[in-house]
């Protein structure tokens, strides 16, 4: 007869392999949804993978809900590489944000120039006098 003990391990090693079954079977959902909204759009999906990036709890509709967003990359020529999210909400498609920004448009941040204190020369550098 199994003790209690062996029982709630029993349960745990359980809860834990079907959790890690099911986040396989999101995970293998959204690299197919990757691939076929990349196909749509007319770009390329890169690297055939999708790496997850969030994993949360959210209220939807009144229920609990399990929200996974998974990144991936695509290419519009095949030379470059842009990000992409992909969001599973209960394991349906909730949205694809494909971040087509150009790099070439978006100016850098200005840097600016640091003006020394007019007192810098009279620093004097802590030493310890050795005997």
């Amino acid at each position: 007869m199994l003790s209690i003990k062996s029982l709630l391990v029993l349960i745990a090693l359980f809860t834990a392999g079907l959790v890690l079954w099911r986040n396989w079977q999101a995970r293998e959902r959204a690299e197919r949804l990757a691939r076929e909204t990349c196909r749509r759009m007319g770009v390329q999906f890169l690297d055939e993978s999708v790496g997850q990036k969030q994993w949360r709890l959210v209220r939807d509709q009144g229920r609990w809900k399990l929200r996974r967003t998974y990144a991936f990359e695509f290419s519009r020529t095949g030379a470059d590489r842009w990000p992409a999210e992909l969001v599973l909400l209960g394991g349906q498609l909730a949205g694809v944000e494909f971040n087509l920004v150009d790099p070439a448009v978006v100016q850098p941040p200005t840097t600016r120039t640091v003006t020394p204190h007019p007192d810098h020369d009279k620093v004097v550098p802590l030493r310890r006098d050795r005997p």
